[in-house]
């Protein structure tokens, strides 16, 4: 968790996540994100150490849509809520 707040990609995953739900949403008008999205992955390949931890190297996340759509109406005019 540290090299993600560390070097932003946090930040990063969140605006790409906004990106793709916008992306799906134009192409797939029935596309609802609570159903349909599974998550996020990183994995830091030179991170990976299963002897320490099977998870060592390995970042999950799966923002809440609640999440998406304040930033979705900070940084989109006319951003339509995600379902």
């Amino acid at each position: 968790g540290d090299a993600m707040h560390a070097n932003f990609y946090v930040l990063q995953y969140h605006l790409y996540l906004l990106a793709l739900c916008q992306y799906l949403r134009l192409r797939n008008s029935a596309f609802r994100y609570e159903a349909q999205f599974g998550g996020v992955l990183y994995i830091f390949i030179r991170g990976i150490d299963h002897h320490r931890n099977p998870e060592t190297g390995i970042y999950f996340d799966r923002p809440k849509a609640a999440l998406i759509n304040v930033l979705g109406r900070a940084l989109i005019p006319g951003f339509e809520k995600l379902m």
